[in-house]
């Protein structure tokens, strides 16, 4: 119903309705895990303000990625203090109910955490930390994981930097854009890479920083992933949007179809049934331009194990656009 104003006076009014809306998308949590001065290592802190984590020193990396997160509009987030090897920290996240992980070090741990989540049906991001940029294209070339970003921008806090960074992804997920995005204020310690230096990031599969306008610029998100399981040049999940959008797509639909286990035989009825309510999420993405397109669900049981039934999904990733090119045919 549209409510008349009250006021017989000429004018243009507004009705305003506030709905609660749906929660759509991958529940985005964020984990920091960085190295303190003080604080139990592998015990993770929901934070909630600055104060909570000065418990760590507010001279630590872990307190400044905290308040990087805090400003940046980030909510849920657990701060974990590190050990002296990770491996207590990133225990301690494999309970926490979050998708992103940023930390400034453990590399080897965290690409063990991150698959060991992915292949249970848990997929998170993890954004590592790396200062230097020759090491942050070694490490990104050691990793080689979709779900892992370096992030490098040649300062000497790039710790806050991918704090801000996963502040972003959590903000925007799939549907936003991430290249080119402006994510904190440089700084007297802002990034300092040369153009040289980014263009090598990139190619090596680490995401580059620079500093425009007094800001930290993301110049392109990247994952490390660069290779297939043969080594050889592989751009599948090159850009880091894709993996997000691939990550949506797969918890949305199995939050969708998981009420169908209890109760429901492996039937024609019950497969069509579940087809449609696939067909129907990822139509729903495709409208919200995670997705150029995909094919109709097929549902089937397994041919060896009867109480197994098989979704398949064909989807096509609506790719961000990194560049455009102007060609011109010039007649003279």
């Amino acid at each position: 119903m549209i409510h008349i104003p009250t006021t017989m006076r000429p004018g243009v009014f507004t009705d305003l309705r506030v709905h609660a809306a749906a929660a759509c998308g991958m529940y985005r949590g964020i984990a920091a895990v960085a190295r303190t001065v003080s604080g139990e290592p592998g015990e993770a802190t929901l934070v909630r303000d600055p104060a909570q984590a000065a418990v760590f020193g507010t001279d630590s990396a872990l307190y400044e990625m905290i308040k990087a997160l805090l400003e940046a509009g980030a909510s849920q987030i657990y701060a974990i203090p590190a050990g002296e090897d990770y491996t207590a920290a990133f225990a301690a996240a494999e309970r926490l109910p979050v998708y992103l992980l940023v930390c400034d070090g453990g590399a080897d741990v965290l690409a063990a955490h991150i698959s060991a989540c992915c292949e249970n049906g848990r997929e998170r991001i993890g954004l590592l930390a790396v200062s230097d940029p020759a090491a942050a294209a070694a490490a990104a070339g050691t990793l080689n994981h979709p779900h892992i970003a370096v992030i490098c921008d040649g300062g000497d806090d790039t710790h806050v930097t991918a704090a801000a960074f996963a502040a972003a992804v959590a903000r925007f997920g799939a549907s936003g854009s991430l290249n080119g995005l402006p994510v904190r204020s440089a700084g007297g310690s802002g990034g300092t890479l040369t153009a040289a230096q980014a263009e090598m990031l990139l190619a090596a599969g680490a995401i580059p920083f620079e500093v425009c306008g007094g800001e930290a610029v993301c110049v392109r998100a990247v994952t490390s992933c660069t290779k297939d399981a043969d080594g050889e040049p592989d751009a599948t999940f090159r850009d880091l949007s894709t993996v997000l959008a691939v990550d949506e797509v797969l918890d949305t639909v199995r939050r969708a179809v998981k009420a169908r286990l209890r109760g429901c035989k492996n039937n024609a009825a019950t497969r069509e049934s579940i087809a449609s309510q696939i067909t129907v999420e990822l139509e729903a993405m495709r409208a919200r331009g995670i997705l150029d397109s995909y094919r109709p669900p097929v549902v089937a049981a397994h041919p060896q194990d009867s109480a197994v039934c098989v979704a398949t999904l064909g989807i096509r990733v609506a790719p961000e656009i990194s560049q455009i090119v102007l060609r011109a045919e010039i007649t003279v």
